[in-house]
């Protein structure tokens, strides 16, 4: 069956002649231009697995509901469209080097691109508000797919096979900004690009966050998403391996973000590894001079930034077995055995008392000499790392309380 482009416009502008049920056809090859632009019709428009050569213009046009399922053609403009309850591309394969261009839509209902959806050029919908979900379930986006500040009620599902590429400079999946009061899905998904993959800064998700890092290949910006409750489909070791490898550059927010979360878990040792880990991702790739490196490399390695204070008791242990091999192999402390490693133990820090008199340090011999030096360094550090760990402990415990 033929119809005119031309003659859809007509039925749908004189729509109160329409059936209740709104224009139908199935299977039509439409001939000439389709353009429904600036159309105001208050009954559905169905044109189920139809074919047009030339695009789709469907700008500022408004409909009760939209079904496009199984439609072939170039291109669907849409910018300012708006449709009371459902918008259907499901199944659709368009053509052109720009397939969707949907700026700033209002759809009621959801909007489907599923079920074999396939684009091969680029999909844009930024600044569009959906009602209900987004569904991308199998879809196949060849160019990228655009979701810049986006408002969508229920979800976004990009999973199920949803197959996103290219992007050109910018991300395969860009949803800057955008606000989803359910959850945001990417799941059983692939979303490539030989250098951003996924960028989601910026976007606050009302429920949870569904990511499987296995589907995304190239990098991910991160910066500002937050999301409800623990993040979903990774784990917390993928996770950490993720920020601190297949991000553009260290930012503080994310892992303050998956931090926070297992914070309100109560999964109180994830927290300790996420903040040891985005020290280590800051002294790697963070803004820090030379001197500030050397000092957060000081910090790290003796109270693990005051995560794991127990490492400075273990640095205060090894003070203490120094200082006693120094004075027992010196041979310049006069006294027996063990009163030789009370005093070693006494000079580094005052645990141990012994008497004075009994144990005498040979000053006059270069052994005294060293020991003495030796046990005034060792003091200076066992006071050091005993300092350290009071000061992790405590700030560990205000942390926790």
């Amino acid at each position: 069956m033929e119809i005119k482009g031309d003659e859809i416009r007509r039925r749908m502008i004189e729509h109160d002649l329409l059936d209740p049920g709104g224009f139908v056809l199935v299977g039509a090859q439409i001939t000439g231009q389709l353009d429904l632009s600036d159309v105001v019709a208050k009954k559905p428009l169905v044109l189920r697995d139809c074919t047009t050569e030339q695009p789709v213009l469907l700008d500022r046009a408004q409909f009760s509901q939209l079904d496009l399922r199984g439609l072939s053609a170039p291109a669907v403009h849409a910018r300012g469209l708006t449709v009371d309850h459902n918008l259907s591309l499901s199944g659709a394969r368009l053509s052109a080097a720009e397939s969707i261009d949907a700026l700033h839509m209002r759809i009621g209902g959801s909007v489907y691109l599923d079920d074999g959806f396939h684009a091969a050029g680029s999909v844009t919908l930024s600044g569009s508000q959906i009602s209900a979900v987004l569904r991308c379930a199998g879809a196949r986006f060849e160019a990228g797919l655009v979701l810049v500040d986006l408002r969508v009620g229920d979800g976004i599902f990009l999973s199920q096979g949803c197959d996103v590429s290219g992007g050109g400079v910018h991300a395969s999946v860009r949803l800057r900004g955008t606000r989803v009061d359910g959850q945001l899905i990417f799941r059983d998904g692939r979303f490539s690009s030989p250098d951003v993959a996924l960028d989601v800064r910026h976007v606050r998700v009302g429920k949870e966050l569904f990511l499987a890092f296995d589907g995304v290949e190239g990098k991910a910006q991160l910066e500002g998403l937050t999301y409800e409750g623990l993040p979903r489909d990774a784990t917390v070791d993928e996770w950490l391996s993720f920020l601190a490898t297949r991000t553009l550059r260290y930012s503080t927010q994310p892992w303050t973000q998956l931090a926070a979360a297992h914070q309100a878990a109560g999964h109180e040792r994830d927290v300790r590894r996420i903040r040891v880990a985005q020290q280590r991702d800051l002294r790697r790739r963070g803004q820090l001079s030379r001197w500030g490196r050397a000092w957060h490399l000081i910090r790290g390695v003796t109270v693990g930034h005051g995560y794991r204070p127990g490492l400075a008791l273990v640095w205060l242990a090894g003070v203490l077995a120094v200082s006693v091999g120094v004075v027992l192999i010196s041979g310049a402390v006069r006294c027996s055995t063990v009163e030789q490693v009370g005093y070693a133990l006494n000079v580094a820090t005052p645990l141990v008392k012994v008497d004075a008199t009994r144990c005498t340090v040979d000053a006059g011999a270069a052994s005294g000499q060293v020991v003495l030096a030796a046990t005034w360094l060792l003091q200076i550090l066992a006071w050091a790392f005993a300092t350290l760990f009071v000061a992790g402990f405590t700030g560990l415990v205000r942390r926790n309380a």
